[in-house]
């Protein structure tokens, strides 16, 4: 066996050992990997400052606004805000209460009167038209201050 042969067969293995990986191979999408869909208060912004009247802003994305009317159909419903108050069990009818708006019209927005100054939480949810809420659509929160 020559002299040098081990001292090629390590340079060898060297070089192999230095061989960049191949590049990853990106996941297969999946509907996991797709945009969730979501409640958006678009105004206020956590953390703003407004009268005591203010319009609030909302849109909606994987879902279409609709009118309420007693319907259960995927993909469709309308929005709800919880003004200071917890949302209810997303397996029940949201009720008509206090602090509870339904936008049964289909707009996405809504106008609230005379809040008291001080903080406030706005929990905006999206239901089916029978006031169910929508578990596939992410609710959102927004936390500001009444001057």
């Amino acid at each position: 066996m020559p002299r040098h042969l081990p001292v090629v067969l390590l340079l060898g293995f060297a070089a192999l050992a230095c061989k960049p990986a191949p590049p990853p191979v990106p996941p297969a999408e999946s509907a996991s990997s797709a945009p969730a869909a979501a409640v958006t208060i678009l105004s206020p912004r956590s953390g703003d400052t407004t009268d005591a009247s203010l319009t609030v802003r909302l849109a909606v994305s994987g879902a279409t606004v609709v009118p309420a009317d007693g319907s259960h159909m995927d993909g469709q419903g309308h929005h709800h805000l919880f003004v200071d108050v917890d949302p209810t069990p997303s397996d029940s009818v949201i009720p008509k209460r206090e602090g509870v708006y339904h936008i049964g019209t289909g707009a996405d927005s809504l106008r609230l009167e005379r809040l008291a100054p001080g903080p406030h939480r706005l929990i905006a949810v999206f239901a089916y038209g029978d006031h169910v809420p929508m578990t596939s659509v992410k609710p959102d929160t927004v936390n500001f201050v009444v001057r």
